[in-house]
């Protein structure tokens, strides 16, 4: 009986590490109950060590999904699944335009701001947001930063 038990284990395990190379969760099922399998004949044999052989067996399917993991990075197809380089200002990334004709120009609050709305700057609508202050529909603002698509107002001071 121990043998078909250790026999049990080794496939599944053999199966849940090949799931990372060909998924579909068709192996790692099989896997997985081949070590349940495994676990359920090792309790039957022995009842007074069933204890361990549920522990022994929890940690051979983690080091085994660890092992599977760390060989799966080190494949050609593990490299598709990381980023192999950052994506930096030097380098030419840009992740939003700034539109930096936008600066100290005045505009219409078209929804509330609270803190975030919409506003128009008499040729278009813009999402802003404004420094954490509830600002009315209908006020006059002023645009006070432009970071790629954020763009902060603050209200015109009116004398």
């Amino acid at each position: 009986m121990i043998g078909w038990m250790i026999l049990f284990l080794v496939a599944g395990m053999v199966l849940i590490i090949s799931e990372f190379f060909l998924p579909g969760a068709i192996l790692g099922g099989l896997g997985v109950l081949l070590v349940i399998i495994s676990t359920v004949l090792g309790v039957y044999s022995y009842p007074g060590y069933g204890v361990f052989i549920v522990i022994g067996e929890l940690v051979g399917v983690c080091i085994c999904a660890v092992l599977g993991f760390l060989l799966l990075t080190r494949t050609r197809a593990g490299s598709y699944l990381r980023l192999g380089h950052a994506q930096t200002a030097e380098s030419g990334y840009v992740s939003a335009a700034s539109d930096l004709g936008l600066l100290h120009r005045e505009a219409v609050v078209l929804t509330a701001l609270r803190p975030s709305g919409t506003i128009n700057t008499g040729d278009k609508r813009i999402d802003a947001v404004s420094n954490g202050i509830f600002i009315e529909e209908g006020t006059r603002v002023r645009i006070v930063e432009v970071h790629g698509s954020r763009v902060v107002v603050e209200p015109v001071e009116t004398v």
